[in-house]
């Protein structure tokens, strides 16, 4: 494994090999290194026939989604769904540094396999997850010189399907490879509707909306990243990447030159360049790539009920104690004020609305670890001895731990490694932290991936929980180190405060951004505002945060958000005596069951959840006052239930500056025989709780 710490605002790369087996590694690779460009040059004076493609077929469990992958000249492979093409032959492949292209192939080797396994998840959407699909392994071989081998492995769901390449120990790659591209391409058969969010450069915080546009938008410059959803006359697909390990991060583009409008569009992978400039990937032969995933559905909302391919696809869990981690919601101080007043009263009181709400958690957010005139003191990081000016931390903790509620600590990833992980993991673990909210690292390059791994496993042996801010997005890694709880990599709700995020983009990310997985959004703001009345913070200073669209939406963007820590981002004094704030009251974090019901991407979202016995349904609509109609036969048969029902007035959609905040609260009886008629304003949201009588 590789490494990096950042000294001086370098990044620098060390190993973990032991030096000498590392350098032993390394220098018989580059002394190999020109090997194939040596040999492909000798074979160019030959005469070479080439042969038929050979061609494999691997179909889902069913048959409705079929893969053809043919092995001859080039690599190809294509995608039905039900009988309509979803992909036409599309490029398979990796290139690597200093070296030609692969040359024609043949199968030298080829195995299919059922997986059919259940397991249990209690820190996710649903509580079980079946991996059902065809599995075929694939080993290709060149049929000249350098005669390089490559392993593919692919994956037939009823709903989608997943492949990835393994680069197998050979004399052309001994011991060790660079990989400057994953060739993989995906070819379109129309110029198809899609949601891309180009993030406009590599290493982002992967912080922006996925506007609406068509398939020959996307440049061959874009960096659109994970997910890229795609409707077309096959229906809907998203595209996503699995099992993000060791490797670099995968943004998508249109191949070289762009395509036409209204014609085939081809969209390619686009890996994130390492830090050090050597290529993409620098790996052991053995190595595995990330799953390239692609979900499938007859609607949009078949997307969100995917039956889990990425997280199906994900490393196990691979620590031995998972006891000790959990989810729940958490109070939260920097959406107010920008932590202007941040002391230890105000500590205090955000551990009392945890602990009266059922809340597990508060989080502690920048800038704690500054003193009184917000001058940067290093050893308030991990020295409780010294305080922070404005917070007795000893205080705190033993007050929080008196209420039962545990804290959550925010730090600039720079100052963590400035003080040392093991150091701070080690402070906070006897402090009785609950994890860490570490922030600004802004890539995805094979580094940063590694270091983002590494700060999990060994969090994971102080019982420490980690929540990644300034993020790329998940790729199930939340099955494999469980106490990586959530992460950003979201347009989430802080943007309000100084800048917006409409009605429209949170009716849009439930069928893009959490279809990866986990995204802290931070919901809940209760000073609610119709768009021509919102307003953002002036430098962070105003003392409260508009949210944009009505209380009933606030309230349900906090039942959508996909979060196992449920940040829910508000003030004590602004939620005290607000009408709706009860449903925030013991709101539960993880479900056993989540299913969308209804919606179209960027218009409204309709879905009921189940924890335990009790069940939650929540919509929201974007600028269009809609009305929906929810059945209610996922209740038990014959049982009765009391709906207690959040839901917009006929003025919250009005003119004046409060009027968002009106909400109405009504309970009445239901079976699961009965509908209920869902009506909501303009920007509006709609909640409610059924509690078996």
């Amino acid at each position: 494994m590789i490494s990096g710490t950042k000294e001086d605002g370098v990044f620098c790369v060390s190993g973990t090999d032991p030096p000498t087996l590392f350098q032993e590694k390394i220098m018989k690779f580059l002394l190999h290194l020109l090997l194939p460009a040596v040999l492909f040059a000798a074979a160019a004076f030959q005469t070479v026939t080439l042969t038929a493609a050979e061609v494999k077929t691997v179909a889902s469990p069913s048959g409705i989604v079929k893969m053809d992958v043919s092995v001859g000249e080039t690599l190809t492979w294509s995608l039905t769904f039900d009988g309509k093409t979803v992909l036409a032959p599309s490029k398979l492949g990796l290139t690597f540094k200093n070296a030609p292209a692969l040359g024609e192939m043949k199968i030298a080797d080829c195995s299919v396999k059922t997986i059919n396994e259940t397991w249990s998840n209690p820190l996710s959407k649903k509580s079980t997850y079946t991996d059902h699909c065809t599995e075929m392994t694939l080993k290709v071989a060149e049929t000249a010189a350098p005669n390089r081998e490559l392993v593919m492995v692919f994956r037939a769901y009823d709903d989608g399907i997943a492949l990835r390449y393994i680069v197998p120990d050979q004399a052309a790659l001994p011991g060790a490879f660079v990989l400057t591209s994953d060739d993989t391409q995906f070819a379109f058969t129309g110029d198809w509707t899609c949601w891309a969010s180009d993030q406009k450069k590599f290493n982002t915080s992967q912080e922006k909306e996925f506007p609406q546009m068509k398939l020959s938008d996307i440049t061959d410059d874009a960096f659109a990243i994970c997910p890229l959803v795609v409707s077309g006359d096959f229906g809907y697909c998203a595209l996503m990447e699995s099992d993000l390990l060791k490797w670099a991060g995968a943004q998508f583009a249109a191949v070289p030159g762009g395509n036409k409008a209204g014609g085939p569009c081809t969209i390619a992978v686009r890996l994130t360049p390492r830090a050090d400039g050597n290529g993409c990937v620098l790996r052991e032969t053995g190595a595995k790539s990330p799953w390239r995933v692609v979900t499938l559905g007859k609607k949009a909302v078949d997307l969100v009920n995917n039956s889990g391919i990425v997280l199906n696809c994900a490393t196990p869990c691979v620590l031995e104690d998972t006891s000790w981690i959990e989810a729940g919601a958490s109070s939260w101080d920097w959406w107010s004020e920008g932590n202007k007043v941040l002391n230890t009263d105000t500590l205090k009181a955000r551990i009392d609305l945890a602990a009266a709400n059922g809340w597990k958690f508060t989080t502690l957010d920048d800038p704690w670890y500054f003193n009184s005139k917000f001058q940067y003191k290093p050893e308030y990081l991990t020295d409780t001895a010294s305080g922070c000016g404005t917070i007795d931390l000893p205080e705190a903790f033993a007050y929080a731990k008196s209420k039962g509620v545990r804290i959550c600590l925010w730090m600039h990833y720079q100052d963590f490694d400035f003080c040392g992980h093991e150091r701070t993991f080690t402070a906070y673990e006897k402090w009785g932290a609950a994890g860490m909210k570490i922030d600004f690292m802004d890539s995805d390059n094979q580094e940063r991936v590694e270091w983002i791994e590494d700060v999990v496993k060994n969090a994971a042996k102080h019982r420490l929980m980690i929540n990644f801010h300034g993020m790329y997005k998940p790729t199930g890694m939340e099955r494999t180190y469980p106490n990586q709880i959530t992460r950003e990599g979201i347009l989430g709700n802080e943007y309000n405060k100084f800048g917006e995020v409409t009605p429209k983009h949170c009716a849009t990310l439930p069928f893009t951004r959490w279809l990866c997985g986990p995204g802290d959004f931070t919901p809940g703001g209760f000073v609610n505002r119709q768009p021509e009345h919102a307003y953002r913070q002036k430098n962070l200073q105003t003392p409260t945060c508009c949210e944009q669209g009505t209380r009933a939406h606030a309230l349900a963007m906090c039942l959508i958000t996909d979060s196992p820590c449920l940040t829910i981002c508000d003030s004590p004094w602004n939620y005290a005596n607000q009408p709706g704030f009860s449903f925030l009251k013991d709101i539960p974090a993880v479900w056993d069951e989540t299913v969308a019901v209804d919606g179209e991407i960027g218009e409204f979202y309709l879905h009921y959840r189940r924890s335990g016995e009790k069940f939650y349904a929540g919509a929201i609509t974007n600028a269009d006052a809609r009305e929906l109609a929810l059945k209610l036969d996922f209740l038990k048969p014959g049982k009765t239930y009391t709906a207690k029902i959040f839901c917009d007035t006929q003025e919250s959609g009005g003119p004046n500056v409060k009027d968002a905040e009106k909400i109405a609260v009504l309970e009445q009886e239901v079976t699961s025989a009965d509908t209920l008629s869902i009506r909501m304003v303009r920007n509006g949201g709609w909640t409610a709780i059924f509690t078996e009588k």
